[in-house]
């Protein structure tokens, strides 16, 4: 009789349940027991979450690797830089590049008596120009063609200041 009054209370239960409402009928009668139900569904959630949290820390490590660094951007730009004759500039320029989530640099040209050309981690107070950019898009005019018209009106390159001399680095960078 106690068996009979359970068993009831099992069909009752797993009648009024949203997930055994839905379910087909032969899987209906798993809903009998629900304290079975209930443990296979909390090693379900345990097995998926396991099997996501593994993508999410390779895609950790991977980004870890591939992070791009202040130092790699401002390395990447002298090299542009470096063997370019700016005696021809009769005046100096100095840029400021602010790069989003890694940092600030700036280039200078003529800026200094000691040196003509500088790229150097640091803000500069006296910039001729501001860039707003992210770490891709250095990438992309260090490696060469870059069209800074197109990617200012994409919205990925923002310059406020003197555009003379904005156009005068970008000439020299690319």
């Amino acid at each position: 009789m106690a068996d009979e009054k359970i068993t009831k209370a099992a069909e009752k239960t797993a009648k009024t349940t949203p997930a055994a409402a839905k379910a087909p009928a032969e899987k209906k009668t798993a809903a009998k027991k629900p304290a079975e139900k209930a443990k296979t569904t909390r090693t379900t959630k345990t097995t998926k979450a396991v099997k996501a949290a593994k993508p999410a820390a390779t895609r950790a490590k991977k980004s870890a690797k591939t992070a791009v660094t202040l130092d790699d951007l401002t390395t990447a730009i002298w090299k542009k830089l470096e063997k370019k004759n700016v005696k021809d500039i009769p005046y100096a320029v100095a840029i400021q590049v602010n790069v989003f989530e890694i940092g600030t640099f700036y280039i200078a040209v003529n800026a200094d008596p000691e040196y003509d050309k500088q790229v150097i981690q640091s803000d500069y107070y006296l910039a001729d120009g501001i860039v707003d950019t992210s770490a891709e898009e250095i990438k992309k005019i260090a490696s060469g063609d870059y069209d800074f018209i197109a990617a200012v009106k994409a919205g990925k390159f923002n310059y406020r200041g003197d555009l003379n001399k904005g156009v005068c680095i970008a000439g020299l960078i690319k």
